[in-house]
């Protein structure tokens, strides 16, 4: 399943909202994100998508941007290929967010879903990823997130699967 690491993401967009359950509205939000990141974590959704997008250069090509590939895929097979999506959602993620701002805290965000991924085949064996997470914040966390839109900040997402290995292990 797709993580990151205190991985360095950009909040595009915060959009608070409510949500109907039952007769009562509840605060929910959602965080448009965006990471970029090496080509391999494509291997997290698709396995095949990589060896699709990415080739290795040809003799006396040169990258721009150097990554250490294994298997040396750092050119793009489609330089004109536009951005495609992916239509599934993944819920049950755990996100926590670090910024260098005067937010001194970690916020924590836990039952969020992720979903309309967008994914961008970069020159030098990159992938830009845009995504939504969606949750119900309190009105604290609503109001630090409004101050992070357009910023850049650590991200750590925890897959559900993950998660309870985690607490397996301090168990």
């Amino acid at each position: 399943m797709f993580s990151l690491t205190d991985h360095q993401v950009k909040i595009c967009s915060f959009n608070p909202r409510a949500e109907k359950h039952g007769e009562d509205n509840v605060l929910a939000g959602d965080l448009k994100l965006e990471a970029t990141c090496h080509s391999s974590v494509l291997d997290h959704f698709d396995k095949t998508w990589r060896k699709f997008l990415y080739r290795k250069p040809a003799p006396g090509e040169q990258t721009e941007i150097e990554f250490k590939a294994e298997d040396g895929l750092t050119q793009r097979r489609m330089p004109n290929l536009a951005p495609f999506k992916l239509d599934e959602d993944f819920p049950g993620y755990h996100v926590s967010i670090v910024s260098g701002l005067a937010i001194e805290e970690t916020l924590l965000l836990n039952d969020v879903e992720l979903s309309n991924f967008v994914f961008e085949a970069l020159d030098g064996g990159s992938v830009q990823i845009t995504f939504r997470a969606s949750f119900r914040p309190d009105g604290r966390t609503s109001g630090k997130l409004c101050q992070l839109i357009q910023e850049t900040v650590e991200l750590t997402l925890t897959p559900p699967e993950r998660e309870a290995e985690q607490k397996g292990m301090a168990a």
